[in-house]
Order: C-alpha cells, then structure tokens, then sequence
C-alpha cells in the first residue's frame, strides 16, 4: 500500500470528483489513511476516503485481461499504436494537464481528439453559436439571485452540495439568503430523496421535463396562465414575475434522450432572454463530473476548437459531424479507441470490434476487457492539477495529498509515444 506522510493535515483544498470542485475540504493523512473533516455529504467524503484504500492501491496492468508489469503493457500499447491506421483519443475525464498531453500525443500519433461527453456540450455550443446564451455563474446565483429554477430528475445525486453551497446557502454576499425562492423541477421522488434536506425555501414540484417548452410557454402567457392551474405552479409564475434575478439551472445530459432535447435548451434560452427585457435573468448548464469543461478550455485555447478534432501532423481540423467518435466508433470506421480516464471510476463501454487502451483510474470498469490497461494517479490525489468548475469561470489548483502508487497519464502517454 502506498504511504502518506504521517499526521498531516491539508485545509481548504479542492475535490477533482464532481464539476462543482468545492474548495474548502478539509482532512488529515493518519495511520496511511484519508480522513475527511468537512462537514460534507456522504458519498462526497467516501469518493476521497476510497482513493488510498488497500484495493485500490494494488491494481495491475491488463493485457488481454490478463495482469502483467507495467513494461509489458506499455510495450504492447506501442506496439498496438504502431499498427493502427485510425485511432481515436477519447477524453473521458482529466484535468487541464492531462487533457494538454492527450492533444499533443493526437499530434504526434495522427489520431482524433475527443472527450466522451461532447455530444452533451455541443447541443449548448450550437445555441451559444446561433443566437448567444445569457450566462451566470454558481458565485452569482449564491450571492446575487433571488429565484432559482433547477430542472433535475438526477443531478441532485451528481452534485452532492449543489443545495447547500450554492442554491440555498447559509451566508451570500449581495441579498438575504434567507429570502430565496427555490424550485426544484422534475423527479419529485429523486430529488427528494438525493437532495435530503428539509428547507422552506424549496419547493419540489413533480413534472416531466419533456413538458418544459410547454411550461414555459405558460409563463410567457403564449398560452393561457390558466392552464398552470396547480397552485404551485401559480405560485411558481408569480416568483418569477417578483423576481430581482432569476436564474434557471439545468444538465443537458438529463435531456439527451429526448426528441425535444433542443427544443427545450432553445426554450430555456429564449425564456431568460426575454425576462431581461424587464428584470434580470441567467442561464447555467452543470457540466458533467468528467473533466468537460477542462476539455473544453483546454482544447479551445490550443486549437480554437472544442472537440472532434482530427490531427495530421502539424495539421488539424475541427468537423462536429465527421469526426464524431460515438459515430466512428459504432459504425467501425476505426481500428483504435484510446481512453484516458484519470478522475472518475465510471463504467467505459467500449467497442469489440477495435483495439481498446483504457489509461484510466484504478477502479475503472469495463464492459469487455481492453487490450490493455495501465492504471494511472489521479489528479486531485496523487498528483497536483488545475481544473476548470462547471461554470466555465474559475480553474482550481488540484492537490497531491499522497505519495503517487501509479505512474501519471502524462507519463504513460510519453511512454507510448516515445521511439
């Protein structure tokens, strides 16, 4: 097991783990072991206190299922890229410095760039691109806005403290915290359930969001008011209409699979525009918790474009179409899928039909085995980073609060790519 420097205590640093990457965790290193001080929720300390666990601290490289030393991998991941023809490099969460080496290895081995959730983020780009997007930030709806509408079925689970260290906090700068208004929309019975907290300034409401255009469209009164002839909805509408600031929250994920999926972000948008005619109103669109916006950033400042970019040489360019790797990968248009998963353990599924590397976190899952597997550190925990909060406005220096047990994903990927 890897060890910790005995009775340290680190304050105020930053968790890698969700994209609202709250900054003040505080914890001690005793006895080789994370104990998490804060008071913070369950699931939150558990994502810190499982990352120096005897299990995971003894994982090793795959090849073929099979476990093997870390040389032998590698040299079958190089060997593998050496044979490939057209390779895909999947982002599948990262910080800032892992998501820079994996555009420069897309440079160096001719291969396309891509973060796994870009399907997700470009269905709010195109909107952005269109016709603009009235934006705020997680500071500006705990200290400045009165009214907040989250449309959730699940993301109360996803974001652990959304409730408590945004939406209705204890202190804010600009207004009574006291006197927000609340509404959480959708699954009533999810959200009540992952939120669990009892606060009179919430107000869940159970409702499909399909349905939100047409919510919407009542508001505005392009339909009779009377149709919201539920009283909380009516007090919902009278919220909006006293509101200072109204700011409206949503995870486009949760609207993927439906066929109003644009209908809804356009909806959204043109809505909050319209509030702004005569009070004040903003949108935000919770990333996802595997590195997006860090991709994003990232990706946009050295090149110019946010994803599904293909890399010949020097040479690169951004198609949103061509160079969909879900696409490419389905319709087995490519011989090789790399994937770097640093931070989050979730499930990969990967593709049978091509050669799979998975350069990921040590309890990182699979549907089928990959060709190979290199476990890596990760961010936050064993190595130092920077990573960019779901708003898009802060980036947030990661600690390294353990003595590493894998190598980083910069130093696999060099690795692969070194003659």
């Amino acid at each position: 097991m890897s060890k910790i420097s005995d009775s340290i205590n680190y304050k105020n640093i930053v968790c890698p783990f969700c994209s609202l990457h709250c900054d003040d965790i505080d914890l001690d290193i005793n006895d080789n072991k994370i104990h998490i001080k804060s008071d913070i929720s369950a699931s939150c300390k558990e994502k810190f206190e499982k990352n120096n666990s005897p299990t995971i601290n003894k994982v090793s490289p795959m090849v073929n299922g099979k476990a093997s030393n870390f040389s032998n991998a590698l040299k079958k991941a190089k060997q593998i890229v050496k044979n490939s023809n057209e390779s895909v490099i999947l982002n599948a969460s990262s910080d800032v410095s892992i998501a820079r080496e994996m555009l420069t290895t897309s440079s160096k081995i001719n291969s396309i760039y891509d973060h796994v959730n870009s399907g997700t983020f470009l269905k709010n780009l195109s909107i952005y691109q269109r016709k603009g997007f009235m934006c705020t930030s997680l500071s500006e709806i705990k200290n400045k806005s009165d009214v907040i509408v989250l449309f959730s079925n699940s993301i109360l689970k996803k974001y652990p403290r959304l409730i408590t260290r945004i939406l209705a906090p204890e202190n804010s700068f600009s207004i009574n915290p006291k006197k927000k208004e609340i509404y959480i929309i959708g699954n009533k019975k999810n959200n009540v359930k992952d939120s669990s907290i009892k606060d009179s300034r919430i107000t869940y409401i159970d409702f499909n969001n399909k349905d939100i255009p047409k919510l919407l469209d009542c508001l505005t009164e392009k339909v009779n008011r009377s149709k919201l002839s539920n009283k909380i909805f009516n007090n919902l509408a009278k919220s909006i209409d006293d509101s200072k600031y109204l700011s409206m929250i949503w995870g486009t994920s949760e609207f993927m699979k439906l066929n109003s999926c644009d209908e809804i972000i356009n909806h959204i948008s043109d809505y909050v525009l319209s509030i702004n005619e005569t009070s004040r109103a903003a949108c935000l669109t919770l990333a996802g918790n595997e590195g997006d916006v860090s991709s994003i950033q990232t990706s946009g400042w050295l090149t110019g474009f946010p994803s599904r970019i293909k890399f010949t040489g020097n040479y690169f360019e951004y198609d949103r179409d061509l160079y969909n790797t879900e696409s490419l990968i389905e319709s087995n248009n490519i011989d090789l899928a790399i994937y770097i998963n640093a931070i989050s353990n979730k499930k990969l599924y990967l593709n049978k039909k091509n050669k799979n590397i998975v350069i990921g976190h040590p309890s990182t899952k699979f549907n089928i085995q990959p060709h190979v597997f290199l476990p890596c550190g990760i961010p936050g925990i064993d190595y130092k980073g920077l990573i960019f909060r779901t708003d898009n406005v802060v980036s947030l220096p990661l600690s390294s609060i353990k003595i590493p047990t894998y190598r980083s994903v910069q130093e696999i990927l060099r690795g692969i790519t070194s003659l």
